[in-house]
């Protein structure tokens, strides 16, 4: 059973940006509740060196930054003067949101350009969360020039 709730998973990149601008612009539209999910991880190097991780640090850090982007880009508080619901998350970004919205009537993930090589290693969370996701899911374009100019290239053969 569906809740009347957009889940939006965000991140400072320009496509995160955009999700939420365009989840928030959404949710205020349909009367819908807006849960924002920040999901954060270790970078893989730091795991596999067998170094101490500090936890309560790295995640401390994602809830600072989470709110400090949600607050930069939509606002602290919502229309109605509530503050805005951010769940920050460790995990692998796209199982981490279809669990997150496994009761909700939409996700909005943003969408970056991967050519090449990059999608091989790092694979793409929309595309994940557009075929393992129970409900509507938008995948919403980035409006980043910054992004958009590897599109250009995007025929091009990777070299390394």
């Amino acid at each position: 059973m569906s809740t009347n709730t957009i889940v939006v998973g965000v991140d400072e990149t320009p496509a995160g940006v955009t999700a939420l601008q365009w989840a928030a612009r959404e949710a205020e539209l349909r009367g819908a509740d807006l849960k924002i999910v920040h999901v954060w991880q270790i970078d893989a190097a730091v795991a596999m060196a067998g170094a101490e991780v500090p936890w309560m640090a790295y995640e401390t850090d994602a809830r600072s930054n989470a709110a400090r982007w949600v607050s930069e880009t939509i606002g602290a508080q919502d229309a109605n003067g509530q503050p805005r619901r951010i769940d920050v998350v460790q995990g692998a970004p796209g199982p981490t949101l279809v669990e997150a919205s496994r009761d909700a009537a939409m996700l909005v993930v943003g969408t970056r350009v991967h050519t090449g090589i990059s999608r091989v290693l790092f694979g793409s969370v929309s595309h994940y969360c557009l075929t393992h996701a129970e409900c509507v899911v938008v995948a919403v374009p980035t409006t980043s020039t910054a992004e958009r100019s590897d599109v250009a290239s995007a025929d091009q053969p990777v070299t390394a």
